[in-house]
């Protein structure tokens, strides 16, 4: 990619250029700009230095090949290089967030330093204004290009991104996301945290609930209430369900996590999954996806990593007209290689505002159980426990569980209570045999000389 300005035309004012000043040698370019500016990769490369740095205060140097222009770069004197989750070794994209200006180090008030070494760190250092001479600046992480006007951008995380920053995601256009409470029963570690952040970001927040087909080890419920207990009541949020398990799932296991969700308050706007397993991992068939909500789908191509707005397809991408379930996608996760706040993640695109996004992911909860459904749903869970989690149609298929060895509690009971005559005919003989034991021992002993063992009888030789 070509090079690019540092930072946002408009957002800056050149103060002090290349060559003599105050009777030393400059040997960079000076952009005046108020102190928490932000600022950008100027091509592509891998960054070299970061902290601190004498002069400077703080630094960071990214090193360019040159399918990237070539050259090497600095830039000196923000408050803290690691603020956008920056470490030596990352690679950065032409126009990536790096930075927010500061005036750290020997700087009379808030600038950045940009200086550029001709080929590798330690070379001749030349001009930045000639080096980026008829360059673009670039393109700014709150506007988007003409094809994806009116479309906003979100993260979905988990534990995986434990220490990402969803504020520095904010500042760089991320306008949504969506937070991982649980996977089966196991409890996301880092939920909680990502709910507080995103919030201090002021993020539109849902979460999601990866959900495990029950002949993985546990029951609908079971996960649910995982997903309730890590939310607690001061971390709810509107709950998508994660449909890509292996183990594939029935349309019924789905509409039970729905309806489970639902009845302790908890909205669910829809489910996520990707293409070919709603086609074809959903024991009995695809079904028509309405009753569950809204569709999230991921469908990435070649995955190329790079920034958000330079991978997204467009709002006229094919992917958008592909229904599932018989409905278009309302959310799509066209990538899980996006660079944000310094991590790799899933991004996700959505075509509207976030007073919508607001309203799909909160809006009116469904009506309230009527008795009789209540009375069905406790039915079904009932028998459940009974006879498996297994249905087909509205009937049990009565496959038991792992614990059960497959069979019905009733059929593992009474494969239990057979042994029960032959257990207690052994018990009852145990007086008599140890009565002929200890006979037998104390017989032994009386007949053999002091100090040697007793020999055992014929009987019990043989």
């Amino acid at each position: 990619m070509a090079r690019q300005w540092p930072m946002l035309q408009d957002s800056y004012t050149l103060t002090s250029g290349f060559g003599p000043r105050w009777g030393t040698h400059h040997s960079g370019l000076d952009f005046g700009a108020a102190d928490g500016t932000p600022f950008y990769a100027c091509a592509g490369g891998t960054v070299q230095y970061i902290g601190s740095a004498q002069g400077y205060g703080q630094w960071i140097v990214i090193d360019h090949p040159d399918s990237e222009g070539g050259g090497c770069t600095e830039y000196g004197h923000m408050w803290d290089a690691f603020a956008t989750g920056l470490k030596v070794g990352d690679w950065v994209h032409a126009g990536q967030l790096i930075g927010y200006v500061g005036s750290n180090g020997e700087s009379t008030g808030p600038h950045l330093h940009l200086g550029v070494h001709e080929y590798d760190y330690g070379s001749r250092l030349v001009d930045p204004e000639e080096w980026l001479r008829g360059c673009p600046h670039p393109l700014p992480y709150n506007t988007v290009p003409n094809n994806v006007t009116g479309t906003i951008f979100g993260v979905d995380v988990s534990e995986h991104q434990d220490g990402m920053s969803l504020v520095a995601a904010a500042n760089e256009g991320i306008d949504f996301a969506i937070i991982r409470t649980s996977d089966g029963t196991y409890q996301d570690r880092s939920y909680r945290s990502h709910v507080d952040d995103a919030r201090a970001a002021g993020l539109v927040s849902a979460a999601y609930c990866y959900l495990r087909n029950p002949n993985e080890g546990t029951s609908i419920q079971q996960q649910v209430g995982a997903a309730l207990e890590v939310m607690g009541d001061s971390h709810r949020l509107p709950v998508w369900l994660d449909c890509e398990t292996d183990a594939g799932l029935t349309e019924d296991h789905i509409w039970e996590a729905k309806r489970l969700f639902e009845m302790m308050g908890v909205r669910v706007p829809g489910v996520y999954t990707y293409v070919p397993w709603w086609e074809q991992r959903i024991h009995g068939g695809e079904p028509d996806s309405h009753r569950f909500g809204a569709m999230w789908v991921a469908a990435y191509g070649n995955n190329p990593h790079g920034a958000p707005r330079l991978l997204y397809g467009g709002n006229s991408h094919p992917q958008w007209d592909y229904p599932l379930g018989n409905q278009k996608p309302a959310i799509w996760q066209f990538g899980s290689n996006a660079r944000v706040a310094g991590y790799d993640v899933d991004i996700n695109a959505y075509r509207g505002t976030r007073a919508e996004l607001e309203h799909l992911f909160t809006g009116g909860m469904p009506a309230p159980m009527t008795k009789n459904e209540g009375e069905s749903q406790m039915l079904r869970w009932i028998l459940d426990q009974l006879v498996g989690p297994e249905w087909e149609g509205d009937k049990p298929k009565f496959s038991g569980w792992k614990q059960t060895e497959g069979k019905t509690l009733t059929d593992y009971i009474a494969d239990k209570l057979r042994l029960l005559p032959e257990i207690a005919r052994t018990v009852a003989t145990l007086p008599e045999r140890l009565d002929r034991i200890e006979k037998l021992l104390t017989a032994g002993s009386d007949n053999q000389p002091s100090g040697e063992a007793p020999k055992p009888s014929q009987k019990e030789a043989e």
